[in-house]
């Protein structure tokens, strides 16, 4: 879809490429809220050294939610001065293809990829892969940010699974942010929200802590500018449309 003149309200997160599409929106009449994106920072912490140097070989699989935790843990691995491919002994699963992308970027390849990132969706692509339904002897690892709460974790542990969620990385939020993009939702304030790449939709996650996005942004449309960003609303079960800048 080519930007037009209209009145709608998009909301999208600041970025380079966003200041310039806000200002053609504003130019044409419509109107642009913009958030700053979350501050990821890695965690320090002996107990994190130790599972990394000491445990791993003790998992089964490691899942991966975002590219956040990709980086943050794998800076960790290489900070304590463990080779990657010690995880080549566990099944990877990677939350999305932009998640993928970020470990084959390292030269980590993802045994699963799962058409969609809801927790019951990755946890039958688990058990189709598995070819089994009995988890009771597996152990998972989760690398995640300190204050999520993932849904996967809980079904997993319900399927006898043992299931670490190891925190990795803090995302700073503005809590008046937050506020505001959980307000303007809900009081339908927002037209369509504009993804520039798919780091915007993991923040938006974030913000609104939920693993599944389509349940909250149910009325609003959503548009990416390129095709990783496409593919990574997709994932959520979300139906955006291209957003062309001219």
């Amino acid at each position: 879809m080519e930007i037009v003149a209209d009145k709608k309200t998009y909301a999208l997160f600041s970025n380079a490429q966003a200041v310039v599409l806000a200002a053609k929106l504003e130019h044409k009449g419509a109107k642009v809220f913009r958030f700053a994106p979350p501050v990821v920072r890695q965690i320090i912490s002996n107990e994190i050294s130790k599972i990394v140097k000491n445990d791993l070989r003790d998992f089964d699989w490691i899942i991966f939610p975002d590219v956040f935790a990709v980086d943050s843990f794998v800076r960790i691995l290489e900070e304590n001065e463990v080779d990657l491919f010690e995880l080549d002994a566990l099944q990877i699963v990677a939350l999305g293809e932009a998640v993928s992308d970020r470990l084959r970027f390292v030269q980590l390849h993802a045994d699963i990829i799962p058409a969609f990132t809801d927790a019951e969706s990755v946890f039958s692509t688990i058990l189709q892969y598995l070819e089994a339904d009995d988890l009771s002897a597996l152990n998972f690892m989760m690398p995640k940010a300190s204050q999520t709460t993932i849904d996967l974790t809980k079904i997993l542990s319900e399927s006898g699974a043992s299931v670490l969620e190891l925190a990795v990385s803090e995302v700073e939020l503005m809590t008046n942010q937050r506020a505001k993009i959980t307000a303007l939702i809900a009081g339908g304030a927002i037209d369509e929200f504009i993804f520039t790449s798919p780091e915007d939709v993991f923040s938006l996650k974030h913000f609104l802590v939920t693993d599944d996005l389509s349940k909250i942004l149910d009325g609003i449309s959503t548009s990416g500018t390129n095709e990783i960003a496409i593919q990574a609303l997709r994932e959520n079960n979300l139906r955006p449309h291209f957003l062309k800048i001219k």
